[in-house]
């Protein structure tokens, strides 16, 4: 899907200061494309996907998320548009404690889907990351890099049409690292468009441009 980015401005309030944390973002990404982003930490990165992702909202400008107007559609309309076409890859993985590693990859069809072909669906993916012998485990009982794919499984299951990752390998070894980047490769090449956060600077090769984020500002636009 093709997204738009025009004079997008986004601040937060911390009690004693407004952080002016993206300043006149201007961005198009072509449907199916590649985009690598880096930068410092506190650059505007996570933000910069939230707001791709429609689960925040820009102060001021353009947003455009394929067919959805993100400035002016209702939570009810961002949430249901993210549940069809957006996979998000958490830094922090955001797994539901209370759940096995199987649960929390269905959980995002659970409510919509037959459970059988949702838990068939999961398992495939498990199976794909490597982590099917740790489908019943507690995610108390993983170590980061299995969080961390047990994330990427999940953010796979609605067969996204955008798949945004926020630092995907940061928690993985480079054999997982290189794995993981191989998924994705080959999700992209069906069509996907992928936008990647991340500090590893060996990511950068992947995709067709990147650019690099400072203070809330896009520099060095590189084609790949």
């Amino acid at each position: 899907m093709d997204i738009k980015l025009h004079h997008v401005n986004k601040s937060y309030e911390t009690g004693v200061e407004t952080i002016n944390v993206l300043k006149d973002i201007d961005l198009t990404i072509e449907s199916g494309s590649w985009l690598t982003i880096t930068g410092p930490s506190g650059s505007g990165k996570t933000t910069l996907l939230r707001l791709l992702s429609a689960i925040e909202q820009a102060d001021h400008g353009q947003v455009i998320i394929g067919e959805l107007d993100a400035m002016t559609a209702l939570e009810a309309e961002r949430r249901s548009f993210r549940r069809k076409y957006i996979g998000y890859i958490f830094q922090d993985f955001q797994l539901f404690n209370q759940f096995d590693v199987l649960t929390n990859v269905m959980i995002p069809l659970l409510p919509y889907e037959a459970k059988a072909n949702v838990k068939e669906k999961a398992e495939t993916l498990l199976d794909m990351v490597g982590l099917n012998n740790r489908k019943n485990h507690m995610p108390s009982q993983l170590s980061g890099g299995e969080k961390q794919r047990t994330a990427i499984a999940r953010a796979l299951m609605n067969d996204p049409q955008l798949i945004l990752c926020d630092e995907p390998t940061g928690n993985l070894d480079l054999k997982n690292r290189d794995q993981m980047m191989g998924i994705l490769q080959d999700i992209h090449k069906k069509g996907a468009t992928i936008v990647l956060v991340t500090h590893d600077l060996e990511l950068t090769k992947y995709g067709d441009f990147q650019f690099e984020l400072r203070n809330g500002e896009i520099v060095n636009r590189i084609m790949n």
